[in-house]
């Protein structure tokens, strides 16, 4: 098993052989002082694994030997998060934390509560980016979850999905474990959680009329991003790979 791991796009990794350049040829190089001869573990983001050795190390760029290939395979749970956008790292929190916890999707959600003034295409999607390649190579994770840019809630399609919950505090909320007796044990589901404040009773209504189960988290006021963590475990428990 290696001890460090790399993540090189695909289009970067041909035959035998790797390229590592950028600020992962840093880390490499400069943080984890690795040289010629070193073996290294290399994920490209759809799924690829690969066992490689350093064969160099300049400054631009270094050739990796690739030794051996195998394929993650995709998850027959496949979970979106749809969350509203809260200032500061506390989205980034709930996007490291949902990768983590096996998320395959990423959808900002603009509300009527939402906080934050979103101009497309939005910039933060750099740097998020960037957050879910750190979380996936820290959880041993090789196929990244889609990052989307963000969109009305109202252009939300929660039909589109085998399951689509929203976490919702109000009296039509109903316990989880009555999904469970409708729902597949497999395929794709939808996450639906609101920005601080939540969602207003209009939007709640707007979901349940779109097909959402609302349900809540239990008596307490939860963050936005604690909802996110915790609903991502729930759910990866009831329908996913958390057994």
């Amino acid at each position: 098993m290696s001890t460090h791991t790399f993540y090189i796009p695909p289009e970067q990794i041909s035959g035998n052989t790797a390229v590592l350049d950028g600020e992962e040829l840093h880390h490499a190089r400069v943080t984890l002082r690795l040289g010629p001869g070193d073996r290294v573990e290399v994920i490209d983001g759809e799924g690829g694994v690969y066992d490689c050795l350093i064969q160099n190390l300049e400054k631009k760029e270094s050739l990796l030997k690739v030794l051996s290939h195998r394929v993650e395979p995709k998850p027959s749970f496949s979970l979106t998060l749809a969350m509203g956008i809260v200032k500061g790292e506390r989205y980034e929190w709930a996007l490291q934390k949902g990768t983590e916890l096996g998320a395959s999707a990423f959808i900002p959600l603009i509300t009527e509560r939402t906080e934050v003034k979103v101009r497309l295409p939005w910039k933060r999607l750099d740097r998020l980016q960037r957050i879910v390649v750190s979380a996936c190579k820290q959880c041993g994770r090789a196929r990244f979850p889609i990052l989307h840019e963000p969109i009305r809630l109202e252009d939300l399609e929660p039909d589109a999905f085998d399951l689509s919950i929203a976490f919702w505090e109000g009296e039509w909320a109903q316990p989880l474990s009555k999904a469970k007796t409708t729902a597949p044990l497999k395929g794709r589901c939808l996450m639906v959680v609101g920005p601080v404040g939540g969602f207003s009773q209009d939007e709640a209504k707007m979901l349940k009329n779109r097909g959402c189960f609302l349900t809540s988290l239990g008596p307490r006021i939860l963050r936005t991003e604690t909802a996110v963590a915790a609903g991502a475990a729930l759910l990866q428990y009831l329908f996913g790979d958390m057994k």
